[in-house]
């Protein structure tokens, strides 16, 4: 299943006339995702890239290294939407993610769909605020249904810094076989750009206590995050 669905993508990115192509590269003291680590409180490497086709549709594909204590070392992203405008200057995105692990066996059910709608306003030139609700129909592990809302809010203090924090709520129905509790997540920082190079701290957390995450593990404990990455 996971080769069809690379194949599948590759074939549609390779196939698209007209295709905009860029790519993204970066290197963290962690990889957390919605609070959580997904490297084992351990630094990460990423990279991606993106097709944009016209001036609505795109298409990519994203990685990480991760570990989860067993076989599984590699998460891929592999995602597709659709943007465009409504009126009083409010933007929307409509997508869909693949989460994929190679090396993961059939059994555990670790890879799983995820869709999404996104909206952006900016307020000003300095001031950005966007929302975005997120649905899996089976969320990873077989725990049922999956839904995030997220917020996140920015304000450039000038050419170089700016500031941002984001805020969300993870819901999975059966936590049991989760893992954890339903859970809030925050990140507060800040990123200074020093030519091509974006130079992020921020702080992380979630509300869950290690008696709740994950039979006593940390990696829903709260952090600072050094990134350093950049963009072609």
């Amino acid at each position: 299943m996971q080769k069809v669905i690379i194949i599948a993508l590759l074939t549609l990115i390779t196939t698209v006339a007209n295709a905009e192509v860029s790519g993204n590269v970066a290197l963290s003291t962690d990889y957390m995702y919605r609070g959580q680590s997904q490297t084992g409180n351990t630094p990460s490497i990423s990279g991606g890239i993106d097709y944009g086709v016209g001036d609505n549709i795109y298409v990519g594909a994203w990685s990480s290294n991760v570990d989860f204590g067993n076989n599984v070392t590699q998460e891929i992203d592999l995602y597709g939407g659709y943007t465009g405008k409504l009126a009083g200057g409010v933007s929307y995105d409509v997508g869909a993610l693949y989460y994929l692990y190679p090396g993961a066996a059939d059994e555990t059910n670790f890879d799983f769909w995820e869709g999404s709608v996104g909206l952006d306003y900016s307020l000003s030139d300095r001031i950005d605020t966007s929302v975005k609700a997120s649905f899996s129909p089976e969320w990873q592990n077989k725990s049922g249904k999956g839904y995030n809302l997220e917020g996140t809010g920015s304000y450039k203090l000038n050419d170089s810094i700016s500031v941002w924090g984001t805020a969300g709520r993870q819901l999975v129905e059966k936590e049991a076989t989760w893992g954890s509790p339903d859970w809030n997540y925050y990140s507060v920082g800040a990123t200074y750009m020093l030519g091509h190079l974006a130079i992020s701290a921020s702080w992380v957390d979630t509300d869950l206590k290690v008696s709740e995450c994950f039979s006593g593990t940390n990696v829903c404990e709260g952090r600072a995050l050094l990134t350093v990455g950049t963009s072609f």
